[in-house]
C-alpha cells in the first residue's frame, strides 16, 4: 500500500479559498441573472436538498449539495448548507450571508413580503429566508456590528410577531446592555407574560425597573424571576459558569434554561455593575 503525503496547511487554506471563491462567485452570477430558475429545476434541486439530509456521510451530503446548487444556485436552504461546510473568515461569512439573504428577498419578490408580512414564518417558502437572515444577525452580532445586528433582528420580529425563532430573547438583553430602555420597556410589554415562563424575560425585568430607578419594582420581579428560574442568578453573580456544549433542549425553570441564556444575561447585567451590586446585595428567599 502507497502511502501518500498529508496535505500541508498552506495547501489546504488554498482549497479552502477557492472553494469560499467558487462559492460567492455563483451567487454573483445567481443574482445577475434577470429571470428566477425555472420551477422544474427549483423543484429538482429542492429533492436534492431534503435526500441530502439524509446522507450517510458527509462526503455524500456535499456532492448532493452541490448538485443542488447547480439546479438553482438561488436556493437559500441549500446555500446554507453548503456555507455551514466551508472554512471562512467572519467577513467572508458575512459578505455571504448578505449575498443568501438579497437571493432570498428576491425570490420572496414584493408580493410575498406584502402577503406574508406579520406571520412570515406561517409560510414554508419564508423560512430559509428567515433562518438566513437571522444567521446574519448573529455574525453580525459576533462582528462588533451591533447596530446593524439590532436592525436585522427588529425586522425579523417586525415580519414575524409571533417569533418562532426566539429572536426577543437576543434583542431584550442587547437593548438592556446598551441602556436602550423605550425599547427595552416596549419588547416587555409586548410579550408580558414571558416573565412568567422564560429565565431571559424574567432576569432582564429585574435590571430593566434597576436601570429605570425603581428598586421596590426590581425588587418585586426578582422575587418572579428567581422562582421562574433560580438557577440564572448564580450565572449572574458568578458561582455558576455556562457549559462548553449547550442542551440542544431545556425545561423551562430548569439548570439547561439557565445554561443557555447564561451568556446574554450575563453581558446584560455585566454592563452595569450597581445592579449586580444591587442584586449580590439581595437577601436571598428561605428554603423551606
Amino acid at each position: 500500500m502507497i502511502m501518500q503525503d498529508p496535505i500541508d496547511d498552506g495547501k489546504i487554506a488554498q482549497i479552502d479559498a477557492e472553494l469560499i471563491r467558487i462559492f460567492l462567485a455563483g451567487m454573483d452570477d445567481a443574482l445577475a441573472r434577470k429571470r428566477d430558475t425555472l420551477v422544474a429545476k427549483r423543484e429538482e434541486s429542492e429533492a436534492l436538498f431534503y435526500d441530502s439530509l439524509e446522507a450517510a456521510t458527509t462526503e455524500e451530503e456535499w456532492n448532493l449539495l452541490t448538485q443542488a446548487m447547480d439546479e438553482d444556485p438561488g436556493n437559500v436552504d441549500v446555500l446554507l448548507s453548503l456555507l455551514d461546510f466551508l472554512v471562512v473568515t467572519l467577513d467572508e461569512e458575512i459578505l455571504a450571508l448578505r449575498k443568501i439573504v438579497a437571493l432570498g428577498e428576491r425570490r420572496l419578490g414584493k408580493k410575498g413580503f406584502k402577503d406574508y408580512a406579520g406571520h412570515f414564518w406561517g409560510s414554508l417558502e419564508t423560512r430559509p429566508y428567515m433562518r438566513a437572515r437571522a444567521w446574519l444577525a448573529d455574525a453580525l452580532y459576533e462582528a462588533g456590528k451591533t447596530d446593524e445586528a439590532l436592525a436585522e433582528r427588529e425586522a425579523l420580529l417586525l415580519l414575524n410577531p409571533g417569533d418562532n425563532q426566539g429572536i426577543r430573547h437576543l434583542l431584550l438583553p442587547t437593548y438592556l446592555e446598551r441602556r436602550q430602555m423605550d425599547d427595552a420597556a416596549r419588547l416587555l410589554d409586548a410579550y408580558k407574560d414571558e416573565c412568567e415562563c422564560c429565565a431571559t424575560f424574567a432576569w432582564c425585568r429585574v435590571l430593566e425597573r434597576f436601570l429605570s430607578g425603581d428598586e421596590p419594582g426590581a425588587a418585586q420581579a426578582l422575587t418572579v424571576a428567581r422562582k421562574q428560574n433560580g438557577f440564572t442568578e448564580a450565572h449572574l453573580l458568578g458561582h455558576r459558569k455556562q457549559s462548553k456544549y449547550l442542551p440542544e433542549s431545556y425545561a423551562s425553570g430548569s439548570k439547561e434554561e439557565a445554561d443557555c441564556f447564561a451568556e446574554s444575561l450575563n453581558k446584560a447585567w455585566g454592563a452595569h455593575p450597581a445592579a449586580l451590586k444591587w442584586l449580590a446585595a439581595q437577601p436571598k428567599p428561605r428554603s423551606r
